[in-house]
C-alpha cells in the first residue's frame, strides 16, 4: 500500500520517507522545509505516526494505518509523546525555550517507543537557541526523533543545517489541488457550483500550496481575495491598454493606503504583468495569476512587449519603496505616472 495517502503532493518524497520507516532507517533528525501552508506540521505529524504505527512493517496496510491506537493519537494530537514547540506570538525561539525542550528529551516515552520533538518555526530558532540545539543533534537521546520545520534552510546556522536531513515540500499541481478541495471542503463545492472561476482563485493564489488554499476558503477571506484580485485586474488592465492618465490614476489609488495592504496586493500585481509577458513569447506558458487564459492573451495582444516590461518595472520598484517604508501617495502617484500611456 502507498505511504502518506492522505498527503497530498511531494510523491517522491513520500515514497523515500516511507521506505525508511518499513526498513527502519530514519535519520535521527529531519528538517522539514516548505513556504508557509505547504503541510510542514501536517507531515511532520505523519511521520511520527507513521514510525509509530502498529502496521508499519505490513505492506498491504497504507502507512501510516490511521486506524491503530497509536496513529489515531498522534494524528488527533493526543500523544503524551509528541512534543511541539515553536514562537507562538514571540518573534523568535528563545534558548530557554530549546533548553526546556532538550531536558524533556532525557525523559523515558510515557505510551510509545520513540519520542518526536517537533520545532515549528526552526528558522526563527535565535543563535543560541540552535547552539543549544546542537548538544541533541550530535548526540541524541536513544528513542528520541527530532523533526524541524522551517520555510528556509537559510535561516538556520550551518552546523544546524549539516546535522539533518533536509525534506524540501514541492507545490502542489494545480489539479490535485483542486481534486482535495472539492473532496474535503464544502465552501470549495460551493465556489464550483457558483462558477465565474471563483475557486480558480483561490487555487491560484495558494501557488500549490493547501494549507493557503484552505485559508481562503472562509467566507471574509474569500471575499477579501476576490476584492483583491479585482482590484489587481483593474491596474493592470488601464495600464496595459494605454488607458487615460485620469482612468489609470482611479484604477491604481483604488489600491490600499495601508503599508500592510498595499505590500500584499504589489504580490499579484507583479505576477499579473508577468503572466502577460510571458504570454506574448509562449501563448501556454503557465500562468501565476490569470485563470482565464483567453482574457489574458486578448489583454496581452492589446499591448507591446516593451510597455509591459516598462509597467513590470514600475511595479517592482513601487514594491520596493512601500518596503522601504516610502510615502504611500507618493508611491501610488509615481506608479501612475509611470504606467500611463503618456510615458
Amino acid at each position: 500500500m502507498g505511504c502518506f495517502p492522505d498527503f497530498v503532493g511531494s510523491d517522491a518524497l513520500r515514497a523515500r520517507i516511507g521506505d525508511a520507516v518499513r526498513r527502519n532507517r530514519l535519520s535521527h533528525a529531519y528538517l522539514i522545509e516548505g513556504p508557509e501552508g505547504s503541510g510542514k506540521r501536517t507531515f511532520a505529524r505523519m511521520i511520527a505516526a507513521a514510525v509509530s504505527c502498529e502496521r508499519r512493517e505490513d505492506d498491504d496496510a497504507p502507512l501510516p494505518c490511521g486506524e491503530c491506537p497509536a496513529c489515531k493519537k498522534i494524528l488527533s494530537d493526543r500523544s503524551t509523546d509528541v512534543h511541539y514547540l515553536d514562537r507562538g506570538d514571540r518573534a523568535t525561539v528563545s534558548v530557554d525555550a530549546v533548553r526546556d525542550l532538550r531536558r524533556e528529551m532525557a525523559l523515558s516515552p510515557t505510551e510509545l517507543d520513540t519520542r518526536f520533538f517537533i520545532i515549528d518555526d526552526a528558522d526563527a530558532m535565535t543563535p543560541p537557541a540552535q547552539n543549544a540545539l546542537l548538544i541533541s543533534l550530535e548526540e541524541p537521546p536513544a528513542g528520541v526523533l527530532i523533526l524541524l520545520l522551517a520555510e528556509s534552510a537559510d535561516g538556520l546556522l550551518p552546523t544546524v543545517r549539516s546535522r539533518v536531513q533536509t525534506l524540501r515540500l514541492e507545490p502542489v499541481p494545480t489539479e490535485d489541488v483542486r481534486k482535495y478541495l472539492l473532496r474535503v471542503s464544502p465552501e470549495a463545492r460551493k465556489l464550483e457550483s457558483e462558477g465565474g472561476g471563483k475557486l480558480d482563485a483561490v487555487i491560484a493564489a495558494s501557488h500549490g500550496r493547501i494549507g493557503v488554499a484552505l485559508a481562503y476558503l472562509t467566507p471574509k477571506r474569500e471575499a477579501a481575495l476576490l476584492k483583491m484580485r479585482e482590484t489587481v485586474q483593474n491596474v493592470i488592465a488601464a495600464a496595459a491598454s494605454g488607458a487615460r492618465y485620469a482612468d489609470v490614476c482611479r484604477a491604481v489609488f483604488a489600491l490600499p493606503s495601508k503599508r500592510t495592504e498595499l505590500a500584499a496586493h504589489f504580490v499579484p500585481l507583479i505576477e499579473a504583468i508577468r503572466d502577460l509577458i510571458v504570454l506574448k513569447r509562449s501563448p501556454d506558458a503557465p500562468l501565476l495569476f490569470y485563470v482565464d487564459r483567453a482574457g489574458a492573451r486578448e489583454l496581452a495582444d492589446r499591448a507591446d512587449y516593451l510597455r509591459l516590461v516598462k509597467i513590470y518595472d514600475a511595479c517592482r520598484d513601487a514594491s520596493d519603496a512601500v518596503d522601504a517604508n516610502g510615502n504611500v501617495q507618493t508611491i501610488l502617484t509615481s506608479l501612475a505616472v509611470a504606467v500611463s500611456r503618456q510615458n
